[in-house]
This record gives structure tokens, C-alpha cells and sequence, in this order.
């Protein structure tokens, strides 16, 4: 039985979980996140020092007063207005936390002694460091999975499920974006900070009427300024979908000599981006949904220096085991939302 001191072993962990959730392994995991990915690629660090992820916006200008350009002649007085249109959406960072546990018995029982002081063993064969990483194995590509996962079902959620969770994309893109609140500001008292919204689409591959939709629509979310570069949508509404593409277009040019390939690469929209099977809307039971997004103004805010934060806990003195621990700290923030979208067939 080769011998190790507990630091050695939590190096060798620490070293490990870092390769699991920030190398390729985060991104392999065993079900495809594309919003986690298309979040964390666009991701802008904050500092620190303030409660909030502040982001000024406005939705009116001075033109819009009455009298603000008015005609005059000769010596008649002039009216001049002061600008106070720029409002704070504040969205609260959150820590959230997930840690793992393996004990002194469980080390053992795959041939490996940790011992509270530095190892004084001369072993260091490689069969005592690979049964090491063996025993480790499992359980760091568990918390991988894991890790990704948690991350991933809280972006896509309203933030009811733990107020001391991240609110996600449903809690940005309403079901109806004229009640409540965004960024705490009151989607009824300020018509331009409303999302698009429909959720009686009516799919029918012989009218066309999803496509028709969406080529319209475009107009729409780019209409104040908006460039929407991405359409996640559950397994239902990517069958509606695909199914009209199907109806009018062509598998092939050159017949069935050289076969022919029925399925559906992608499918986008000029104005509007890729529409991109998101598995993870299946799971939350949402197949029916698709979040038209911008990447601009839609954007994952860490606080620097704490995102995917490792740590070692020291062991209770009164407890055998070995402690790994990973934090974030951040907030998704929105800074425009008539350019952007919430969509769903009957």
C-alpha cells in the first residue's frame, strides 16, 4: 500500500478538478449544453465593490416631450429641456457553491494510506499515483457532469427555484413582458423595456406559417437596434419547424443516384441567427419553446478572479476525509429586450 501525505493528495485532486471542469472535459460532458457554451464564450467579468451589475439603459429621448422643437418668430421665448432618460438595470450577483467528499476508507480500499503530515515514503511508483487518479477518476467526472449541469439548468431558469441562484434566461425573457420586473425595472411602466413574445405559433408545413412568422419577426427584433445571433429551442418546436423547411425545399440536385441525406443540418433565419436544438429545454419541459437571443446584449457577468473558484477546506479534525469545493459568483444581465424574444407553439 503506497503511502501519501494528505497535502500531495489534495494537490494531486486540486490539479485534477481544475483539468476536469476548466479543460475540454466541461465541454464533453454527457449531454450537449449549447446555452451554457454560447454564455460562458461570451462571458465579461465585472468587479467587485458594488451589490449589483449595473446597466444603464434608456427608452426615451428628449424629442419625445411635447414642445421639445417648436416654431418661433421675433422675440417670442424659447423653451429648452434637460435629458434625464437614463435609468440603472441592477441585477444582484449570486454565489453559488458545490463541493465533494472522499474519505480516508475509500482511498484505502483502492490501495491508498494519506497520512495528516507530508509522506515520508521513498514509493513513488507510478502503480500508487495510478490507482490514485483510478479512485479519483469516477468521482471527478462525476462532479464534471455534475458541475456543468447544475450551471447549466440554473441559466435556463426563472430563479424561483433558490432566490440564492443566478436567475436565468426565463427570468430576463418573460412569458409576458408587460408585469413585473427586469433589471427591477417595471416592464408595464416602460413599454420599449418589454421582450417579443408569441406562444401560439401554429406550425403547418403546407402555409408556411412558421417561416412566414419568423422572416417577419426579423424586422421586429431588429427594429430599435437589435442583431439576435441565436434561436435555442426543444426537440418539439425543431420538429415544427424543420418539418415546414422539409415541405418546400430539396434533399439533393442529383436525384438518388449518389443517396440522399434527409436530415437537416441547420436551419436560420436572416436577421435572426441559427436555431439550435437545446437538449436541456426537453428536460425542463419546455420542448415546445424557443429564446431568440443577442449576444450583445445578453451576456453572463462573473466577478473576476471567481468564476469556477477551487478551494481546499481543511479536514475536520474529527472526520477522515478529504474536502474539494468550487464557487462561482456572477449574474446574467440584459441590456435590451425589444431585441430579443420568447417563442412557443401550440
Amino acid at each position: 500500500m503506497a503511502t501519501f501525505g494528505a497535502p500531495l493528495v489534495n494537490d494531486l485532486a486540486n490539479c485534477a478538478l481544475q483539468f476536469y471542469t476548466r479543460g475540454p472535459a466541461l465541454l464533453q460532458t454527457m449531454q450537449d449544453r449549447p446555452l451554457l457554451a454560447w454564455l460562458e464564450s461570451n462571458a465579461k467579468e465585472f468587479s467587485g465593490g458594488n451589490l449589483y451589475v449595473n446597466e444603464p439603459v434608456k427608452g426615451t429621448v428628449m424629442a419625445d416631450t411635447a414642445g421639445f422643437m417648436a416654431g418661433y418668430a421675433d422675440d417670442q421665448s424659447l423653451s429648452f429641456l434637460q435629458a434625464q432618460n437614463v435609468l440603472q438595470a441592477q441585477y444582484p450577483w449570486k454565489e453559488v457553491h458545490a463541493g465533494w467528499v472522499i474519505t480516508h476508507t475509500e482511498l484505502k480500499k483502492d490501495g491508498i494510506s494519506v497520512t495528516d503530515g507530508e509522506s515520508n515514503t521513498s514509493d513513488h511508483s507510478g502503480d500508487g499515483f495510478t490507482r490514485l487518479v483510478g479512485i479519483l477518476e469516477n468521482r471527478l467526472e462525476d462532479f464534471a457532469e455534475s458541475w456543468a449541469r447544475a450551471n447549466n439548468n440554473m441559466l435556463w431558469a426563472d430563479g424561483s427555484q433558490d432566490a440564492a441562484q443566478v436567475p436565468g434566461i426565463r427570468a430576463l425573457l418573460l412569458d409576458d413582458p408587460t408585469v413585473g420586473t427586469v433589471g427591477g425595472l417595471s416592464q408595464a411602466t416602460y413599454i420599449w423595456w418589454q421582450s417579443r413574445k408569441k406562444l401560439d405559433l401554429a406550425p403547418s408545413p403546407g402555409n408556411q406559417t412558421m417561416s412566414i412568422f419568423f422572416r417577419n419577426e426579423a424586422i421586429q427584433l431588429q427594429r430599435y437596434g437589435g442583431k439576435p445571433n441565436k434561436a435555442f429551442c426543444g426537440a418539439d418546436f425543431w420538429d415544427a419547424i424543420s418539418r415546414e423547411v422539409q415541405q418546400k425545399g430539396e434533399y439533393t440536385t442529383t436525384g438518388f443516384t449518389s443517396g440522399v441525406d434527409i436530415g437537416l443540418n441547420k436551419i436560420s433565419v436572416k436577421g435572426i441567427g441559427t436555431f439550435e436544438y437545446d437538449p436541456t429545454l426537453d428536460t425542463l419541459g419546455l420542448g415546445k419553446y424557443c429564446f431568440v437571443l443577442d449576444s450583445r446584449r445578453t451576456r453572463l457577468r462573473p466577478m473576476s478572479g471567481e468564476r469556477n473558484k477551487l478551494s481546499k477546506p481543511a479536514r475536520p479534525y474529527n472526520y477522515m476525509i478529504m474536502l474539494q469545493s468550487m464557487t462561482n459568483t456572477e449574474a446574467l444581465a440584459i441590456n435590451q429586450l425589444n431585441g430579443q424574444g420568447a417563442y412557443k407553439i401550440a
